[in-house]
Parts: C-alpha cells; structure tokens; sequence
C-alpha cells in the first residue's frame, strides 16, 4: 500500500519531466513536501479533452454514498480490484491519473513488534510517478463534493517484499500518455498494473520523524540516529 509519500520537485523541473506531455499547470509554485498524507493535496495530472493539466486534488476518494453514516474513504484500491467489473472498473476505463513522487515510506516490522519507517525511492534518476484514479470525496457534515484521487497498488517486487506485501503501481515515463488517454480503455492498460522491476527502487531506513503526519522538512529524510542504550545513553 502507500500511505505517506514525499515530492521535493518544483515546478521547472516537472515541466521538463512531463514535456512531451505539454501539460497545463493549475498551480503557481510548488513547496517541497516531505511528509504528504491522506486528506491532504496531492498533485496529480489528469486529461481534460485534448489537454493534460497538473492540478492539487485531495487524497481519498470516497465511495458511493447512500447518505447515511460517514462516507467511506480510499486512499489506495488494490488493481486487482479495480480490473474486475464494477464501480471501480468504471473509473479504470476513463478516469486515470498520474501521481509524482520523489519516495514514499513503508514501515518494516522489528523484533519486538517495533516498527521501522523506511523511505523508498528511485535507484535511478530523480522521481517516480503513481498510477491513480480520479473520483470524489463527499464531506459527509457538510455534503460538498470536491474531486479526489486514490492511488492503485499491486503485490510488492523483491525489492519491497522483505517490507510489505503491497506497492503503489509506477508508471514508466513511455506509458504516461498511453495511461492518461481516455480513448484507452482498461483492457489496453492492464499490462501496466504489475510491480516495477526489482532494480527501479531503493530503500533505507529512516528515523520515526514521519510517524506524526504534523511534522515536515528535509529531517524527515535523514537516517537513523543511535538507539538509546539500556543506561539510557546513546549507542554506537
């Protein structure tokens, strides 16, 4: 699954990124996030006509509402799921958006039942792009109702396996167009919807900075400091 990632990249350089796309920008400057979470704005780029335009969308779609109790909320959808027919497949077949990242975080079990975040990002090169689903989310106090985006995951490379079973689903730069075009329709891209190859990624741990979603900064990327020793000093 994904359920914190960071973009430190500005605007002139998703625009080279995304050149042969000639997106359209919605937004004038972009800050570095080092710690993005569901609820909050994620830039995604999505096709309107014959347009790709990059705007902030809120993560977390909601589900079809009947308008009782609070609407459920999706940060991820499994592929698996969103391939087989329903509501899901309906937004596959015409609804899709690209996510940029610059990593994201897992957490890796310890002995101890402690938890280690890592951060994941590329091995090569300066990004990583998400595979997504346009929907909405429906504020259930108020009833408004504001486009929203869920990312697609698939069953983890070797690389993330020793991590967590699951993974965002990252698109290469060559199938960015063929992913945003409405024309395509979900069989066209299923292909797409499997683990990266294993040598795309790299991890290393991180320290639990990222564990409170308040917290921001290039801190949340650095290593590990020492574990207190058992006088309560710090270890080597």
């Amino acid at each position: 699954m994904c359920g914190r990632f960071g973009l430190l990249r500005g605007r002139e350089q998703l625009a080279e990124q995304f050149a042969h796309l000639e997106p359209e920008f919605e937004v004038d400057e972009l800050q570095p996030r080092y710690n993005i979470a569901p609820t909050q704005p994620v830039l995604a780029l999505r096709a309107e006509g014959q347009q790709v335009r990059i705007a902030p969308l809120r993560w977390g779609i909601s589900l079809p509402w009947g308008g009782e109790g609070r609407p459920r909320q999706l940060i991820n959808v499994r592929a698996e799921t969103a391939l087989r027919p329903g509501w899901f497949r309906g937004l596959l077949e015409r609804r899709r958006v690209l996510l940029p990242a610059s990593h994201f975080y897992e957490w890796r079990t310890l002995p101890g039942r402690r938890r280690q975040p890592m951060l994941i990002g590329p091995a090569r090169g300066e990004g990583l792009v998400f595979a997504g689903l346009l929907g909405r989310w429906t504020d259930g106090a108020t009833g408004e109702i504001v486009p929203a985006v869920t990312i697609l995951t698939t069953e983890a490379n070797r690389t993330l396996r020793p991590i967590h079973d699951r993974m965002p689903v990252i698109v290469a730069a060559e199938d960015w167009a063929r992913w945003l075009d409405p024309r395509v329709g979900a069989d066209r891209i299923a292909e797409l919807l499997v683990p990266c190859p294993d040598d795309w990624l790299s991890t290393r741990p991180v320290g639990p900075l990222v564990n409170d979603v308040a917290n921001e900064g290039p801190a949340l990327i650095e290593p590990p400091g020492p574990e207190p020793d058992e006088h309560g000093g710090r270890g080597r």
